[in-house]
């Protein structure tokens, strides 16, 4: 009988705490940090505007350092101009114990941000295509173009008859 009801509780449901161990507790830390960064980056692009926060992230803030990651070493030399405009902001939205901007270059930054974008563009380019009233001005205008010229404008007017065949 002591076996028989081994067997059945053997397949009892289990409280997900039980069975998971110590994952739950992983995965409500990491859902912490995500929403941290989250909060982080919007503080940022509020700081730097649009145009610059697209090339730039917030890598993380560790004791009172925040890392900031730019696309090229241009744009960390100009974003390590407006480190104090930086720290006042985040100063302001909460990080008292904030003490210092760090500008590193990685330029994976920006491909992390903007992989929506380059989707939606790439599309857009997919379904361009020339008029042949736009290749007939091409041929007419390298009639009179120098050589090289004439050559790169006869090579784009050649695009126009295939896109139409298409």
């Amino acid at each position: 009988m002591g076996s028989k009801s081994l067997a059945k509780n053997r397949y009892n449901p289990k409280p997900l705490d039980e069975v998971m161990g110590g994952w739950s507790d992983k995965l409500n830390q990491y859902g912490q940090k995500s929403a941290q960064a989250a909060q982080l980056q919007s503080c940022l692009e509020d700081t730097l505007g649009p145009i610059l926060s697209k090339k730039c992230r917030v890598a993380h803030y560790k004791e009172g350092t925040l890392t900031i990651e730019a696309a090229s070493a241009t744009l960390a030399t100009r974003l390590n101009f407006l480190k104090m405009d930086i720290l006042s902001a985040f100063r302001k939205v909460g990080l008292h114990d904030c003490a210092l901007v760090k500008i590193t270059t990685n330029p994976e930054a920006q491909q992390r941000l903007t992989n929506k974008v380059e989707s939606q563009s790439s599309t857009y380019q997919a379904n361009r295509s020339m008029s042949q009233a736009t290749g007939e001005h091409l041929l007419a205008l390298a009639q009179s173009a120098p050589p090289s010229l004439k050559a790169k404008l006869e090579r784009l007017a050649k695009h126009a008859n295939t896109t139409q065949k298409k």
